[in-house]
């Protein structure tokens, strides 16, 4: 199982749509397509119904929904504490001079 499957599965349950998904997450359509289809491959069931005016969740999606809202969660928090880490290395850079 890929990260940025269950990424894309998220969005695609939050907005309704593969093109509503694509254009949240700044990726192609078909990448969005692709990455939904590997998740329910790789989880042997179908979490979207395609119908013509969207993607709906399946009751099988709309179980695995929580935990990726959970996994996304744990993901931007350690985006932040990385944002973090990384701020605090750049203000903390030592300087060594001569007195000349």
């Amino acid at each position: 199982m890929d990260w940025n499957d269950i990424r894309l599965f998220l969005a695609v349950a939050q907005a309704g749509s593969l093109s509503a998904a694509a254009r949240q997450e700044q990726v192609g359509i078909a990448t969005v397509g692709r990455r939904v289809h590997a998740l329910e491959a790789a989880l042997s069931v179908r979490l979207f119904d395609r119908l013509p005016e969207g993607y709906a969740l399946t009751a099988e999606g709309r179980d695995f929904v929580p935990m990726a809202e959970e996994m996304h969660a744990t993901a931007e928090v350690m985006r932040r504490r990385a944002d973090a880490a990384e701020e605090r290395a750049i203000r903390s850079v030592p300087v060594a001079s001569s007195e000349a």
